[in-house]
């Protein structure tokens, strides 16, 4: 899990780490290969990413799956929707898969959106998975909702969470703490309490 305030660096990690930019000095590496060294469509075929903003095209629900995933069977598109949770709303629309949603998915909740974005994510099937506070703009139930689709797609992958609320990344193996855009902290969540610095205070301002 990667942590913050506002402007302590998280995006702009993020961005390294899928050479949407890459190092002004210093390398960032891969399996100790420096990550310039790897071919960008080869890089990136290896990550998928789900935001905040669920992002749909003005198309079929199974074609908006596909996006990044062409060729994929329908047994594998609706596998994918199952693992996120999505297949029974998907199997209610009026043609199923075949029901095309306009831009940015106007007709579907919030949760809904974010649930397509995540069996995208999962049919792609990256061993990469990077969430950039993919559950940010939800409220509550579809929070709690789009987390268990999360996890599920969390399985058997290396995972980078960008979270705001802390509470939902007390379990992550590893939590960087950003300020300034240094890391100023790492380890687990016990861990960085017992050193009452950054991360006690980011928590101590959202549970007041």
């Amino acid at each position: 899990a990667i942590v913050g305030a506002s402007g302590a660096g998280k995006s702009t990690l993020l961005s390294l780490l899928t050479r949407l930019r890459d190092p002004s000095s210093g390398t960032l590496t891969w399996d100790d290969v420096d990550i310039r060294e790897f071919k960008l469509n080869s890089l990136r075929r290896h990550i998928a990413v789900v935001t905040q903003e669920p992002f749909l095209f003005d198309d079929t629900v199974s074609a908006n799956l596909r996006f990044g995933s062409p060729l994929a069977a329908d047994d594998a598109v609706v596998a994918a929707a199952q693992v996120a949770d999505a297949d029974g709303f998907i199997a209610a629309l009026p043609l199923g898969y075949e029901t095309r949603v306009d831009e940015l998915g106007m007709r579907l909740s919030g949760g809904q959106r974010q649930r397509l974005c995540i069996a995208r994510a999962a049919l792609r099937n990256a061993p990469v998975l990077v969430l950039d506070e993919a559950t940010s703009n939800l409220d509550s139930e579809s929070e709690a909702a789009v987390n268990t689709a999360l996890e599920r797609a969390m399985l058997g992958r290396t995972t980078f969470v960008v979270a705001h609320r802390l509470s939902s990344i007390r379990s992550a193996d590893l939590i960087l703490v950003l300020k300034g855009g240094r890391l100023v902290e790492r380890g687990g969540h016990d861990k960085l309490l017992a050193l009452n610095g950054e991360y006690t205070r980011l928590l101590r301002l959202q549970v007041g």
